[in-house]
């Protein structure tokens, strides 16, 4: 079978042609490329999780015996 990159809609029925269109932009609309997110390699993700401080408000630091109380 010879390949050929044009079809001849010509030949077909108005309800076959309206049928070819809908399923032509089901195709462009289920298969269209999706962006790729840009993801951070893993050690540059880490070394920010570092270098951020983590602040907790009202933080006391309990003492030697309220630390080892149970």
């Amino acid at each position: 079978m010879e390949y050929s990159a044009f079809i001849n809609i010509d030949l077909l029925s108005q309800e076959a042609r309206k049928e070819l269109e809908t399923f032509y932009e089901f195709l462009l609309f289920k298969n269209k490329k999706q962006k790729a997110k840009e993801i951070e390699p893993q050690e540059k993700r880490f070394a920010n999780f570092l270098s951020n401080t983590i602040k907790a408000d009202h933080f006391v630091m309990p003492n030697r015996e309220e630390r080892n109380e149970r």
